[in-house]
């Protein structure tokens, strides 16, 4: 709470009740004056002035970006910045179709097993075989989708294809 707003508004509804009670008090006469209705008005106004100072935050305690001196705004500009990872390419379309290594048949991006053979196709990140249900193509070391896997590599033998699916001709 901004305690310097609120005090204005108080001091604002404190005048409006003055003005409004003015007339009674001096000529003892109860008849509508521009003294009470400008009272009347100012009111609601003073009301909304304290409303505000509420909601405020305490000038002492909390600046713009540490203008007048906030110490924990200043402490936070000085601490250095988090370095963020870096992301790495994928190397593959997510949606891209592969070739199952055993009958060179294509493997739609969401299924984990060839329709053919039946036999679960490698996961295109790490090369391990996407084992389970036949849509699940989570990859089995690190339960992520596909394209997230962070599992490490797995060394292939030479002469298999590779578990993108991308046949080396020639």
């Amino acid at each position: 709470m901004n305690r310097s707003i609120g005090l204005v508004g108080v001091a604002i509804i404190l005048l409006g009740i003055g003005l409004a009670a003015f007339p009674i008090i001096v000529t003892g006469a109860e008849q509508l004056d521009l003294e009470q209705e400008a009272g009347i008005l100012l009111a609601p106004i003073g009301l909304l002035v304290v409303l505000i100072g509420a909601v405020q935050p305490n000038p002492e305690a909390t600046t713009v970006k540490g203008t007048f001196g906030n110490p924990d705004e200043n402490a936070l500009r000085l601490a250095p910045p988090r370095p963020s990872e870096p992301s790495r390419p994928l190397g593959f379309n997510p949606r891209e179709p592969v070739l199952c290594r055993y009958c060179r048949t294509t493997i739609t991006f969401d299924l984990a097993r060839c329709p053919r053979c039946a036999r679960p196709r490698d996961c295109r990140v790490c090369g391990s075989p996407l084992e389970g249900a036949a849509t699940d193509t989570d990859c089995p070391g690190c339960h992520r989708v596909e394209a997230f896997c962070r599992c490490p590599r797995i060394a292939r033998l030479p002469g298999l294809p590779s578990p993108t699916g991308r046949a080396r001709w020639g």
